[in-house]
């Protein structure tokens, strides 16, 4: 068992530590409960001494996390402003949302209101242009995905280079490791089922993991409203929140105008859309024509 003294714990919480923890699991927890007490007075000197390394959580007693080293200053050498993500969507809408890189879209959508069919659309207007990788539950399974692609010409069977999918249904945030790429996911439900208010971490977690990348991810909403489940809070890292609803999409945000004398939103458009899902046909413009100076 480890010697229990304050440069042995700091050690730890400086090289070993990571996120939250208890304090019983310092040093590996290799610990004698009967030390508790010391353990306890060498974090609250280490949390109050003059240049602490570590901080308590205080939500729950007897948690602390690690108090960040300072990070290198951001170097704006070589940064062009207004350089857009080079994706296309459907129903034209970069025609009106101006998206960054380290960004996000939101679909929200009801039951059969084709927010996959956005997504698959949305991969295959980019496919060959950008590194795209389809993060999917495969809630129909692998038959049913490669139908509503082959409804749109691509073969799902042939190798497509720019293009990876893969089954994950959780901690989507984890797979987030490549730069320049479009990320799509199929979508981000509550954990549990029931737990709505733990989504929009989870959309904060793939934010975060963003290297000059963009996710566009599906999200479930009621039919009868436009804020997913999951409230407002979920709508917090989205540069662009779109809702659907069968047979109409509706922009409810868009942080950045393409043209800053039109602002998007609750833009509207009435659609339908094939047997497969995934081609929309007959879209047709349902918002104020006095509102739509772009096309002016």
């Amino acid at each position: 068992m480890p010697d229990l003294n304050r440069y042995a714990v700091e050690t730890w919480i400086k090289t070993v530590a990571t996120g939250e923890f208890h304090y019983t699991k310092v040093l590996d927890a290799n610990i004698a409960k009967s030390s508790y007490g010391k353990l306890r007075k060498i974090m609250f000197d280490l949390v109050h001494s003059k240049d602490p390394v570590v901080e308590s959580v205080g939500r729950k007693d007897g948690y602390y996390r690690p108090i960040q080293d300072m990070p290198q200053p951001v170097k704006f050498e070589g940064v062009k402003g207004m350089t857009g993500f080079p994706i296309e969507l459907p129903f034209d809408l970069r025609k009106y949302v101006f998206l960054y890189p380290r960004t996000v879209i939101l679909v929200g959508g009801s039951k059969s209101s084709c927010k996959t069919g956005f997504l698959y659309r949305t991969v295959a207007m980019n496919l060959g242009k950008v590194n795209i990788i389809l993060l999917s539950n495969m809630e129909g399974g692998k038959e049913q995905m490669w139908d509503r692609f082959n409804a749109m010409g691509i073969d799902l069977s042939q190798s497509h280079p720019s293009l990876k999918i893969y089954e994950v249904s959780e901690n989507f945030h984890d797979f987030i490791k490549e730069p320049n790429t479009l990320y799509v996911i199929d979508y981000i439900d509550a954990p549990e089922g029931t737990d709505f208010y733990l989504i929009g971490a989870a959309i904060h977690k793939v934010w975060k993991k963003l290297d000059n990348s963009l996710a566009a991810i599906g999200l479930q909403k009621p039919m009868n409203r436009d804020i997913p489940f999951g409230g407002e809070a979920t709508l917090k890292d989205a540069a662009l929140y779109i809702a659907l609803t069968p047979h109409k999409l509706k922009i409810i945000d868009a942080k950045v105008p393409t043209n800053p004398k039109v602002i998007p939103k609750n833009m509207q458009w009435t659609f339908q859309y094939d047997q497969a899902g995934t081609n929309f046909l007959n879209i047709q413009k349902s918002y104020n024509q006095e509102d739509w100076a772009i096309d002016k």
